[in-house]
């Protein structure tokens, strides 16, 4: 009996060993789970604090030349999150409030998210710019639905307008080009173009009435004049210099097409000078000269299979795919058989429909 006592004794030993362990590891991962998310609710408080301190150092830089706009205002106050700013001009006093956000991701555990509403009060005309800041209850950053609305399409439009001409004073249309002014939240630049000393830009600008709410404007920077004009424009004027360059370069390769396709006419003229244009001769007087990609001389290029053929007792219509280096397209050709004569004709629908 006093043997089996002693064994249940150290059974019961040895269960108190491992409940002792799994509390001492269970206690041990606690304390490691609250030191994380003590430093994370640390870091997401650096974020916020952080945040709030880059926002006054960038308005104060703003403010150096006596003017606080509202577009260095939406590139001044930014942070890792934040609400949209409420902007209040007071005689010679800018009022911005705004909610910043700290957010620390965590894997299942060690997340942290903390919040602060700053008020910063900015004097630009003062000599530095003096700009005060605190952090405000929560409650002063919960701001009535509509208030503070978003800055009208004209109005951000005029103040891209000064800071554009600050720019095109300092450094020319390239200053222009390179602007932080077109980094402004709510500024899209669609396209651009520099050039003979003049910068255009099409530019979309959220709070319009346009499509999405935006409205297209163009800033046209001269270098000569220094002078800079703005000018609303329809929503398909945005894409206007694409539409441009897409024309010139449709146009040289429409030179470089006809330059093939009268190579083409003049070897179906050879070909029907006899009066015949048989479906032999069609692939050779359709061929042309091809660049070999490795000796890099030119060849005799592979034969080109017509897309459609139509004869008849007096002339044979050929629509054929011509290759130039930079472009493809089909043309129409027309032999007149009793006097060899080839006309081409380029179809700007592209080549017909093949049913297999």
């Amino acid at each position: 009996m006093a043997g089996r006592g002693g064994r249940a004794g150290c059974l019961i030993n040895g269960c108190l060993g491992v409940l002792m362990l799994a509390l001492v590891i269970v206690v041990g991962v606690m304390v490691s789970v609250w030191n994380t998310g003590r430093e994370a609710r640390a870091e997401a408080r650096d974020q916020v604090t952080g945040a709030a301190r880059g926002a006054r150092d960038r308005l104060a830089k703003a403010a150096a030349d006596g003017v606080l706009l509202d577009t260095e205002i939406q590139r001044a106050v930014v942070g890792v999150e934040k609400s949209t700013e409420s902007i209040e001009r007071r005689g010679g006093q800018v009022t911005i409030t705004t909610r910043f956000v700290g957010v620390v991701p965590g894997m299942l555990i060690g997340g942290a998210h903390d919040e602060g509403c700053y008020r910063f009060e900015v004097v630009p005309a003062a000599n530095p710019p003096k700009v005060e800041v605190r952090e405000l209850p929560y409650e002063a950053c919960s701001f009535p639905p509509g208030k503070p609305s978003p800055p009208r399409a004209a109005d951000v439009a005029d103040d891209i307008a000064v800071e554009v001409r600050t720019a095109l004073a300092d450094g020319g249309v390239e200053r222009v080009r390179t602007a932080e002014v077109w980094k402004t939240r709510g500024v899209e630049v669609q396209e651009t173009e520099t050039s003979g000393g003049e910068h255009v830009a099409h530019v979309w600008l959220r709070g319009g009435t346009g499509p999405g709410g935006r409205d297209c404007y163009e800033f046209r920077a001269r270098e000569d004049s220094g002078t800079v004009d703005v000018k609303r424009l329809k929503p398909d004027g945005c894409y206007r210099l694409e539409r441009e360059r897409y024309a010139v370069e449709e146009k040289a390769h429409r030179a470089e097409l006809d330059k093939s396709a009268r190579k083409i006419e003049r070897q179906l003229e050879k070909a029907a000078a006899d009066g015949r244009l048989t479906d032999a001769e069609l692939p050779r007087a359709l061929s042309l000269p091809a660049k070999d990609d490795m000796s890099g001389e030119w060849v005799t290029g592979p034969d080109v299979a017509p897309e459609k053929v139509e004869r008849s007792s007096t002339a044979v219509v050929v629509v054929a795919r011509v290759t130039a280096p930079n472009a493809s397209w089909c043309y129409e050709f027309r032999a007149r058989l009793p006097t060899g004569a080839v006309t081409r004709h380029y179809l700007s629908d592209g080549c017909p429909f093949q049913p297999q």
